[in-house]
């Protein structure tokens, strides 16, 4: 692990339903940053999932590929005690330290419960950069900020407004 990596975790719909979508982005990280890109990724379904074939269809080695499965791997023994999807989220926060989140979330709303809604939530408050893909467009998503989850519910608002400008001093879009 260099300081000098690109660490960009994904997360997402467990029942993402366009995983070229996700591999699109992922290729494009990849010829951005080269060797020096690093995904970590949940292991889970949907979009987890195609992040988890990308990385194994471009053998990256365990440092390059961070993989943070909620289940024991078959074979081993499992721990005494499972972690929560929230307590997952805080450990790949805190352990690998990433510098983006891209969220694939078909129904994202930053005011639902649900594992990707908090992973985003957190990684802003980490004040770690957000970007949401929310349809099978991978040239169409926009930049979460706190103010997505702050703002009151009045009925069923838009989750968020498009922003294809990137906030102040984070990374563009992959």
């Amino acid at each position: 692990m260099t300081d000098s990596a690109s660490r960009v975790l994904i997360c997402g719909s467990r029942r993402w339903p366009w995983p070229d979508t996700v591999t699109t982005i992922l290729d494009r990280a990849a010829t951005r940053h080269s060797s020096d890109l690093v995904i970590i990724e949940g292991a889970g379904t949907g979009a987890a999932s195609a992040a988890h074939r990308w990385c194994t269809d471009h053998d990256l080695p365990a440092w390059r590929h961070r993989c943070y499965p909620l289940a024991p791997t078959p074979g081993r023994r499992a721990r005494t005690r499972c972690w929560t999807e929230a307590e997952r989220n805080q450990r790949i926060l805190h352990d690998e330290g990433p510098r983006l989140i891209i969220a694939f979330h078909e129904n994202f709303h930053p005011h639902h419960t649900g594992s990707t809604t908090d992973m985003c939530r957190r990684a802003l408050a980490h004040q770690i950069p957000v970007w949401l893909v929310p349809t099978a467009d991978p040239d169409k998503g926009m930049w979460l900020n706190p103010s997505h989850y702050t703002t009151p519910q009045t009925g069923h608002p838009a989750p968020c407004q498009d922003r294809t400008d990137p906030q102040p001093d984070t990374a563009a879009p992959p």
